[in-house]
């Protein structure tokens, strides 16, 4: 038979719902981390990768200067035509 009072009944869904809290918090928490730390490392990633075209494009131009003005040139006046249609 069911004894408990109404005051005990409601200081355990109290208990129950403190519980259930902590833990939803803690797991967010964890969870949150592990996506932080994901998106750190691809922006990371994408950082090195951004500086290691950057070096090669540079590296190219000074190489070849008159090449990369030629390719320059036809990129813009293909981009111009495009953009005036």
């Amino acid at each position: 038979m069911f004894t408990a009072t109404k005051d005990d009944t409601i200081s355990n869904l109290k208990a129950t719902g403190r519980d259930l809290n902590r833990d939803l918090s803690s797991d967010l928490h964890k969870v949150a981390n592990q996506a932080g730390r994901k998106v750190r490392s691809l922006y990371n990633t994408a950082s090195e990768e951004i500086t290691h075209a950057t070096d090669t494009v540079t590296s190219e131009i000074r190489s070849n200067p008159i090449r990369s003005s030629a390719i320059a040139l036809g990129a813009g006046l293909l981009i111009g035509m495009l953009i005036r249609r």
